[in-house]
């Protein structure tokens, strides 16, 4: 500790180095656990049936809860198991994030999962970083990157490593779909000729019969719909990425004295206030959505526990989250916790779930693997 160091009688600018050292190791340790909490958090309800999401964010929100309780009690500034004041504007940090997540189902309907993924963590990346790097929305401009090139060029490599990863998601779904529907054709086929309902042959060759075209303006409407669908989950994955990025920004405020001298300068006494407006967020869009749908609502009893789980588990990643900001700033907690997710996810999934069965999906990840390790590594370097 700094008292240790200055009994022993070590010099100035030594100290100095021993506990930036420290807390770098420290910074990258909860990055860490970050990163692996927020690969795996979702596994609890992989089996499950979560339907519309509204639900499953409430319970999960519930989890949530009990850790910024427990964080509230050990974790914080205040003596004994006290819990810290209750902070508002923390908690609209929270609600913020939480609003961003009940987007995701909407926007993976619309544009689907992979893609929907790949620009909500962009978003999400580039606007923690931008924030911690440029110095915005009152947080102090980062002064813990001491090589700019490597932490932009590693910046660059994780984002365009999500587009590779990206793609061997969507053709690891796209196999399976494209075999299934080629034994339904096969099997269509064959009930066919069964039947003696074959397509006319005339000199070898198919001869197909002409068919009239039916509700042209019909279809152009619907594809213009489609787009449009299209064009707002491009959308709202964008807005829900810069609520993701801009969750910390409030607590960082409170904590840099933006909002006055007489706020906690304990990046941990916000926590539990963050959590609670993620609960009351989802609390308050779980009322409305069993307001409105009435007995259409989708309230599956056996997915609070696999919830609660997941709440509990993104909760602690969170937390480190909270404190790897502190410890080595926006600009290098953002891009690594943003890019471990999927190199743990690529692992367990090609390991344990049996994920990633194609060829073209294992390529796909391959370059994905290759871009990000090294972009990770770089940003990681970046405050050396």
């Amino acid at each position: 500790s700094f008292v240790d160091l200055i009994s022993e009688g070590t010099p100035g600018l030594l100290i100095v180095t021993k506990l930036m050292a420290t807390n770098l190791l420290f910074g990258y340790s909860c990055c860490l656990i970050a990163g692996i909490g927020f690969a795996v958090n979702y596994l609890p309800v992989k089996s499950c049936d979560i339907g519309d999401g509204i639900f499953f964010s409430a319970a999960m929100s519930v989890g949530i809860l009990l850790v910024g309780l427990v964080t509230g009690m050990f974790l914080t500034s205040t003596p004994n198991v006290e819990i810290p004041a209750f902070e508002p504007l923390a908690a609209a940090g929270g609600a913020m994030w939480m609003l961003g997540n009940l987007m995701c189902p909407y926007i993976i309907q619309t544009i689907g999962l992979g893609l929907g993924l790949t620009v909500w963590d962009l978003s999400n990346m580039l606007m923690g970083w931008v924030t911690g790097y440029l110095g915005l929305f009152g947080l102090p401009k980062e002064q813990d990157v001491k090589q700019p090139w490597a932490n932009f060029v590693g910046l660059v490599l994780a984002s365009v490593s999500l587009i590779f990863f990206s793609l061997a998601s969507a053709f690891d779904d796209f196999e399976p779909a494209r075999e299934v529907e080629i034994k339904k054709v096969n099997s269509d086929a064959s009930t066919a000729a069964s039947c003696g309902d074959l397509p006319d042959i005339e000199d070898g060759q198919n001869v197909q019969k002409p068919t009239l075209k039916h509700g042209e303006r019909g279809a152009d409407a619907s594809d213009r719909a489609n787009r449009m669908k299209a064009m707002l989950g491009f959308s709202m994955a964008i807005l829900a990425g810069v609520l993701f990025g801009s969750t910390f920004d409030l607590p960082m405020d409170l904590k840099n004295g933006v909002f006055g001298p007489d706020h906690s300068q304990h990046i941990m006494d916000y926590v539990l206030s963050h959590f609670i407006g993620i609960f009351a967020a989802a609390s308050f869009a779980l009322t409305v959505y069993i307001k409105v749908r009435g007995k259409k609502s989708q309230l599956p009893r056996q997915l609070i526990v696999p919830s609660l789980v997941s709440g509990v588990i993104w909760g602690i990643a969170q937390v480190a989250w909270f404190q790897a900001n502190i410890e080595v700033g926006f600009a290098i907690a953002f891009p690594i916790i943003g890019s471990l997710p999927g190199i743990i996810g690529l692992f367990i999934g090609c390991c344990c779930l049996g994920e990633v069965r194609t060829t073209r999906s294992r390529i796909f990840s391959l370059v994905g693997l290759l871009l990000r390790v090294p972009g990770v590594l770089l940003i990681a370097l970046s405050s050396v």
